[in-house]
């Protein structure tokens, strides 16, 4: 039971939030559509931007696609009641509202089967894809909005051609720029720090406009593609829609105030809303198209410097690669493969830099070099597989005799080195011959197989050089095999 009526919170929760959305749709429409009607009414009921059908394409671009059957039916009644409200007669307010709802609905297709993303427009060829398509649906839906004023149709779908028009070119993307601006989905579109410099170009517009449409004694139009132009460069396309729009709203206002140039006709009113229209229109080419390729620019900028982001992290991925293979090859070119002690050359290398310390620091040294005993008669009577098995272990006793700054390796057949820095010759003497009693108390598996070891020991009190000191020891070891064996000597 109670999780039927979560499911039914859940279900009504669901269809709240619907209805709210549907709500907000009619909602925006209702206010763009009366903002425009009651401009129009200046104007003989010819509106110079028609800005609730870009609202509407917009949050059909924002919103689940399957709730737009019910914010288009919303939107239709919305546009239905607001069309009565100002005076159209039903069937008039029928042809309007079916139209606003079919322009949406088609740009909204059209676009989304384009591929086209809702962050604004950037690419250029997708700004000349978009005006390509608002021309075509605009003139359709001015089509069907006409036939109900077959006397003046020709003016009705002219006026409704170009208000639609500019009011898609403008407000769609100028929709979608805030909508990625404040989201978050664009982070190159906004001025982030440099807001104080976008509320100065902005104001920059609205002052030059104010000041080419004001007044009618001077020609000043001209006078607004200077920060228009500069915003656009300075910003793309939040920039460029945002001036064009400023520019806009004040020559609508001022226009339809009865100040300005436009005003100024000496014309039908009809014809100056073509003439506020053409000049909106000319700011916006001049703007739009700019933007868009200076962030089209910008993109492909940003996508280089990923690229050699990507292509530096990868560069130095190999180069760590690399290097772990070099050290990797090091330290097994340091290492016995058989025994796990140091190779001759690694520990060779170590002896010299050993003694150079030795002798620049004046401390002892010692090195020791012992051998398996009759170790080739081993091998003989009981095979190689077993002389291996003998060297592996002294390898692992030699590991774990040693002490931590001794190293050992294996610097021949079955002979060894053993250094220990800063170790006097008396100390190394009772530490070899601590390994050399190890080794022989330990057992191989065949009882028959007994193994011990000669050592000699030699130091570096002489200040001899490392070829003197092995020359030392390997005749100190020699004299323990002389001597039977199994025993360790010390040099002269």
């Amino acid at each position: 039971m109670r999780t039927i009526l979560q499911h039914l919170t859940s279900d009504l929760n669901g269809m709240r939030n619907i209805i709210m959305r549907s709500a907000s749709v009619a909602a925006v429409f209702c206010i763009n559509s009366l903002i425009v009607i009651t401009a129009s009414n200046y104007t003989g009921g010819f509106a110079a931007l028609w800005s609730a059908n870009a609202s509407l394409v917009f949050m059909l671009m924002i919103f689940p696609r399957k709730e737009h059957r019910l914010y288009c039916a919303s939107v239709f009644l919305a546009s239905l009641t607001v069309n009565l409200f100002s005076g159209f007669t039903l069937n008039t307010a029928i042809f309007y509202s079916f139209s606003n709802v079919l322009e949406a609905v088609l740009v909204f297709h059209i676009l989304v089967r384009l591929g086209f993303p809702r962050t604004g427009l950037y690419n250029p060829a997708q700004l000349v894809e978009f005006g390509l398509v608002a021309v075509v649906v605009t003139a359709i839906s001015a089509t069907t909005a006409s036939l109900d004023n077959i006397e003046q149709y020709g003016n009705a779908w002219i006026s409704w051609f170009a208000s639609d028009l500019l009011g898609l070119l403008i407000f769609l993307p100028c929709f979608n720029i805030i909508h990625a601006t404040f989201t978050g989905t664009e982070k190159y579109i906004w001025p982030g720090s440099r807001w104080l410099e976008f509320a100065g170009i902005m104001f920059l517009v609205f002052a030059f406009s104010a000041a080419a449409l004001v007044q009618s004694a001077v020609p000043l139009l001209f006078l607004t593609a200077i920060p228009v132009f500069m915003s656009a460069f300075r910003f793309g396309p939040l920039g460029g829609i945002a001036s064009t729009l400023i520019v806009a709203i004040v020559a609508e206002f001022l226009t339809l105030s009865g100040f300005g140039p436009i005003a100024a006709l000496d014309t039908s009113q009809i014809t100056k809303i073509f003439v506020l229209q053409a000049y909106i229109a000319s700011q916006l080419m001049l703007a739009l198209p700019i933007a868009s390729l200076l962030a089209d620019r910008q993109s492909k900028v940003e996508k280089i410097i990923e690229n050699e982001k990507l292509l530096r992290v990868m560069a130095e991925k190999e180069h760590k690669k690399a290097e772990e293979a070099k050290l990797q090859k090091m330290r097994l070119l340091a290492r016995d493969e058989l025994t796990g002690l140091s190779s001759r050359r690694h520990i060779m290398e170590k002896c010299e830099q050993a003694l150079h310390r030795a002798q620049t620091r004046a401390i002892p040294l010692s090195i020791a070099i012992f051998d398996v005993d009759k170790f080739k008669s081993v091998n003989d009577r009981f095979g190689h597989a077993v002389g291996d098995d003998i060297l592996h272990m002294i390898g692992k006793i030699a590991k774990k005799a040693k002490s931590k700054n001794q190293l050992i390796g294996r610097i021949g057949g079955e002979e060894f080195l053993i250094l220990m820095p800063n170790t006097s010759i008396a100390e190394a003497e009772m530490q070899v011959d601590k390994l050399r009693l190890a080794i022989m108390e330990t057992r191989l598996p065949d009882p028959d197989i007994g193994v011990t070891v000669s050592a000699g020991l030699a130091d570096n009190s002489g200040s001899h050089d490392l070829k003197a000191m092995l020359l030392l020891a390997d005749r100190a070891l020699y004299s323990a095999k002389e001597d039977g064996r199994n025993r360790l000597k010390i040099a002269a």
